[in-house]
């Protein structure tokens, strides 16, 4: 876990204003502290991410949680895709290709 300031320190153009605003609009959501706000490793990519749509890319701020949800949607997707790929590898091979199968055909009719 790592300190605001710890933050600070690994994310270059990060103002302590620019990360207080990304907390208290919840773009990133730290754990309470002993010694205040502490940020995981997804809190640190998030920043980075809100740091670049602002900085290199010139998102506004209305368009940050539009963004960061397109993102949570997508990895959410990748997640149970993820899922759905191991309970059809654990079927064995012959269902499996009859899955693969099925859903090669679905879609090609799209």
């Amino acid at each position: 876990m790592l300190t605001e300031t710890d933050v600070l320190a690994r994310i270059s153009g990060l103002s302590k204003k620019r990360l207080r605003v990304c907390v208290s609009r919840a773009w990133v959501t730290p754990a309470s502290g002993k010694s205040g706000a502490m940020f995981d490793e997804i809190d640190l990519a998030r920043l980075r991410l809100i740091s670049e749509l602002r900085d290199n890319l010139g998102v506004n701020d209305d368009a940050v949680p539009i963004i960061l949800s397109l993102i949570d949607q997508l990895n959410d997707a990748h997640r149970r895709l993820r899922t759905i790929d191991c309970a059809v590898r654990r079927q064995g091979p012959d269902m499996s290709e009859k899955i693969v199968s099925w859903l090669r055909a679905e879609l090609a009719q799209e």
